[in-house]
C-alpha cells in the first residue's frame, strides 16, 4: 500500500499539512504504521496530469490543496482532475470542497436541510450601496459579523454595531477581496465552539471542544484572524473540552447531518456558537482542517479529548483514523498498526460516539470490505 501526497506551488497555506517540516512528521507517523510515502509537488495542471496519468493501481492519493496552478494568474481545482480519473483519494470532493469554501453556499445547504445556522444575508458589489435597506429589511440586528465568503481562516472578518461600520466593512472586503460576496451574519454571544468529525467506518466521533480567547471574550467579540494566529499558551488562549451534556446532544444530532448534507468523506471540524436561548448555531465547516503537529487545531482537539496519551500518541491515532476509513471504503487494507491504534480503539470519556448519517452517500460508500 502507498500514499502519494501531491502539494501544489502557491498552495500550502490552506492545504492539510502547511509546510514541507508539517508534512514530514504525517509521513514519519505513516511509514511507521507500514505504509510505503511519497510527495510530490506540482506548479501546473500540466504536471499534475502527468503525475496523476503515472499513478500505479496501488496508491492512495492526499492531496494537499484546493487549488493547483493554471496559468495567466489563475488557479483550478486539485480534486477535480484526481476524480476525473476515479483515482482514491482522501478527503471530500471537489463539489464539497466548493461548498464548504463558499459561506453563503454552505450556510444554505446547511438551511436546506434543516440544520441550525446564524441568521445571514449576502452582500454583494451590485447591491452594497443598498446595504443599509437590506439589513433593514432583515432579521439580523446589532452587533453583526462581516466576512468574505470564500476565504477561510478568519480572514477579513470583521464585526459592526451600526450602518456606517457594517458599510464600511462591507465596502472592504469587497475590495480586498475579489474573488468573495460578503455574507453578513447575526452575532452569537458565546465562545466558539469547534467540533472535530471524524469517522471510521459506520462509526462517527466527535471532539466537542471550545475556542476560548479570554481577552477577546466571546460574549462580546468574535475571533478575528489575529486571535487565530496566536500561539496557544495555556492561559489566555486555551481549548478546553466541553462537558455540556445539552450541547453534546445538539452536536450528536447535528453534526452527521452536517457531514451527511454536505458529503464530507470521513473528517471535518465545524464550528458554532450558541444563541441566547442555547441553541447552537454552525457557521463554518472546513474541508481541509489543518494536521500540522502540534498546532493544528483538530490535533489540539486530540491532545484536549485523549488526556491519557503524549501528544504524539494521540497525533499518530488521529492520522491512523483518517487513513483507516480511507482504505475501507475503497476496499483496501490497512496496516494492522492502524487497526490497532486509532482514536476510536483509544480510550477516553471525553468524545462523543454515534453512528454516520447516510443522506447523499452512495449505498455502498460505508460498506467495510
Amino acid at each position: 500500500m502507498k500514499i502519494l501526497f501531491i502539494n501544489s506551488r502557491g498552495h500550502w497555506h490552506n492545504g492539510w499539512l502547511t509546510s514541507p517540516e508539517e508534512l514530514q512528521i504525517a509521513t514519519d507517523v505513516l511509514r511507521k504504521a507500514g505504509i510505503e510515502v511519497e510527495t510530490t509537488e506540482v506548479e501546473s495542471v500540466p504536471q499534475l496530469e502527468k503525475v496523476l496519468d503515472e499513478i500505479s493501481p496501488d496508491t492512495l492519493l492526499w492531496p494537499n490543496a484546493y487549488y493547483v496552478n493554471a496559468g495567466a494568474g489563475k488557479a483550478v481545482w486539485l480534486n477535480d482532475y484526481i476524480e476525473e480519473r476515479q483515482l482514491p483519494f482522501l478527503g471530500s470532493s471537489a463539489k464539497t470542497l466548493r461548498t464548504v469554501l463558499e459561506k453563503d453556499a454552505c450556510q444554505a445547504v446547511l438551511r436546506e436541510n434543516g440544520l441550525p445556522i446564524p441568521s445571514f444575508k449576502v452582500i454583494s458589489r451590485e447591491n452594497v450601496s443598498e446595504m443599509a435597506q437590506l439589513l433593514s429589511e432583515s432579521d439580523i440586528g446589532f452587533p453583526l459579523v462581516l466576512k468574505p465568503t470564500a476565504e477561510s481562516g478568519s480572514v477579513g472578518v470583521a464585526m459592526a454595531k451600526n450602518i456606517p461600520d457594517a458599510t464600511a466593512h462591507a465596502r472592504q472586503i469587497l475590495s480586498d477581496f475579489p474573488l468573495s460576496n460578503v455574507i453578513i451574519e447575526e452575532f452569537l454571544p458565546s465562545d466558539d465552539i469547534t467540533c472535530g468529525f471524524l469517522q471510521l467506518g459506520k462509526e462517527v466521533m466527535l471532539l466537542p471542544t471550545t475556542y476560548i480567547v479570554k481577552s477577546a471574550a466571546g460574549k462580546t467579540n468574535i475571533l478575528s484572524r489575529n486571535e487565530r494566529l496566536r500561539p496557544w499558551d495555556g492561559h489566555d488562549k486555551i481549548m478546553p473540552y466541553v462537558a455540556d451534556a445539552a450541547i453534546h446532544d445538539q452536536l450528536r444530532d447535528s453534526m452527521p447531518k452536517i457531514a451527511a448534507a454536505l458529503g464530507i468523506r470521513g473528517i471535518t471540524r465545524v464550528d458554532g456558537r450558541l444563541d441566547k436561548g442555547g441553541t447552537l448555531r454552525f457557521f463554518d465547516v472546513n474541508g481541509l482542517p489543518a494536521l500540522c503537529f502540534p498546532e493544528g487545531l483538530m490535533v489540539k482537539q486530540c491532545f484536549t479529548c485523549f488526556p491519557g496519551y503524549t501528544p504524539m500518541e494521540a497525533f499518530e491515532g488521529l492520522i491512523h483514523t483518517i487513513v483507516c476509513h480511507v482504505l475501507l471504503t475503497y476496499g483496501l487494507e490497512a496496516p494492522e498498526a492502524m487497526h490497532r491504534h486509532n482514536l476510536f480503539t483509544m480510550e477516553s470519556n471525553m468524545v462523543v460516539k454515534g453512528e454516520a448519517a447516510l443522506a447523499g452517500m452512495p449505498p455502498d460508500y460505508y460498506e467495510c470490505k
